[in-house]
C-alpha cells in the first residue's frame, strides 16, 4: 500500500512508519520537522506544516492507499483534511485520544467507544490545557463524523491514553525511572487509581491492523494494553525491572500544596480512575496488546542504556522534592 504519515517524525508516529515500511508499504512521511534521522531508508520525507492547507494540497497531488494522521489537534485541521483528502484517499486514520471522554458528563469507567454518541457534553468544564486539548480532539472527530455520514469519507479514529515507549519525547515514564535510578524517594498523589496505558509498539502495530479491518467510515477504538495499573502499580513493576526499590510517599494533597510541592514532578497523577475497554479492538481487529511488564523493560532500557537528552524539566527541583520527603517522614514519625 502506498501509505502517508502525517506526523511521523518522533516516537510512535516514527515506529509506526519505519513498521509499516519494514511489512512492505511505500512509505512517505510529512512533518515540518522534515528530514530526520531514525527513519528507514527507503522511506520518503517531505517538508510541511500540517495548519497550512496549501501544503497539505500539496500532499494530495497523489492518491494514497491510507493516510495516518498524528496531528489533528481541533476541527480547523479535520476540516482541511476533509477538504484535500475527499477522493484521493483510500482510508484515513484520526489519531485522536482518550481524552475526549473527559469532555463527557458522568462518563463511567471503563470508557467505552460508544459512550461520545450517547452521553452529553460537560455543560460548564473546568478550563485547563488539557481539557481544551481534550475539546479540540473531540471537536475534530465531529467533523470527521459528519464527513463519514454526508460523503462517506473513509475515516478511522483510534483513541489511545497516555503513550509509553522509546523516543517518547514527554519524558513523563522517564520522570519516575529517573528518580527510581537515583534512590530517592517519590511522592505519588493518587497512587491507587488504575489508568489504562498504550505502548509505543502496541500502537503502531494496530496502525498497521487498520489498515486492512474494513470497518465502516467513523469507526472508533480504544488502543491500550491489556492490563490497567495504578500508578503505584507502573512504578512497584519499573523498580522490579530496575533493581530497586520504589520508596513511595503518599501525603494528603492538601499537605503537599501547603508545602510548596510541584504536581508536574508526578506527570502520570491524574485526578481519578482512567480505564479503557478494549474488546471492541480485540474483537474485530487483528491485534494483541503485549504484556506490560515486557514493554516497560524495553522502554525503560531504551532510556537508561540509549537516551542522551536532557532530564526532564520537573527533574530541576529534585534536591528540594528530597528535603521535603524528609520533612514529610518526621511529620509521620
Amino acid at each position: 500500500m502506498k501509505i502517508l504519515v502525517l506526523g511521523g517524525t518522533s516516537f510512535f508516529g516514527l515506529e509506526t512508519a519505519n513498521l509499516l515500511r519494514k511489512e512492505g508499504h511505500e512509505v512517505t512521511v510529512f512533518s515540518r520537522r522534515c528530514p530526520v534521522p531514525g527513519l528507514h531508508l527507503d522511506i520518503r520525507q517531505s517538508r510541511g506544516d500540517r495548519t497550512v492547507e496549501a501544503d497539505l494540497v500539496r500532499m494530495s497531488v497523489d492518491r494514497w492507499d491510507a493516510v495516518i494522521d498524528n496531528i489533528c489537534y481541533d476541527a480547523a485541521d479535520a476540516e482541511k483534511a476533509v477538504r484535500v483528502f475527499s477522493g484521493r484517499v483510500g482510508l484515513y486514520v484520526f489519531t485522536s485520544s482518550s481524552a475526549v471522554y473527559s469532555t463527557l458528563d458522568s462518563a463511567p469507567t471503563p470508557y467505552r467507544e460508544n459512550m461520545t454518541a450517547l452521553l452529553p457534553p460537560k455543560t460548564a468544564p473546568r478550563r485547563t490545557p488539557y481539557y481544551d486539548y481534550a475539546s479540540g480532539k473531540a471537536e475534530a472527530e465531529k467533523v470527521f463524523l459528519n464527513a463519514a455520514e454526508r460523503i462517506s469519507f473513509p475515516v478511522l479514529m483510534v483513541r489511545p491514553p497516555v503513550v509509553i515507549g522509546p523516543r517518547d519525547h514527554t519524558l513523563r515514564a522517564y520522570s519516575y525511572w529517573l528518580r527510581l535510578a537515583d534512590g530517592g524517594p517519590l511522592f505519588l498523589p493518587g497512587a491507587a487509581f488504575r489508568a489504562s496505558y498504550a505502548f509505543s509498539s502496541d500502537l503502531a502495530a494496530a496502525f498497521s491492523a487498520l489498515l486492512g479491518c474494513g470497518a465502516g467510515p467513523g469507526t472508533a477504538f480504544n488502543i491500550a494494553g491489556g492490563e490497567t495499573l495504578s500508578l503505584e502499580d507502573l512504578v512497584k513493576l519499573s523498580a522490579r525491572i530496575m533493581h530497586r526499590d520504589a520508596a513511595i510517599l503518599t501525603p494528603p494533597k492538601d499537605w503537599l500544596k501547603e508545602n510548596g510541592w510541584t504536581p508536574a514532578a508526578s506527570p502520570l497523577s491524574g485526578g481519578g480512575g482512567f480505564t479503557l475497554d478494549v474488546s471492541k479492538a480485540l474483537k474485530e481487529l487483528d491485534w494483541r496488546p503485549s504484556p506490560a511488564e515486557r514493554m516497560l523493560k524495553e522502554s525503560i532500557d531504551w532510556f537508561l542504556f540509549r537516551y542522551t537528552g536532557p532530564a526532564p524539566e520537573n527533574y530541576a527541583g529534585r534536591k528540594a522534592e528530597l528535603a521535603l520527603a524528609e520533612k514529610w517522614k518526621m511529620e509521620v514519625k
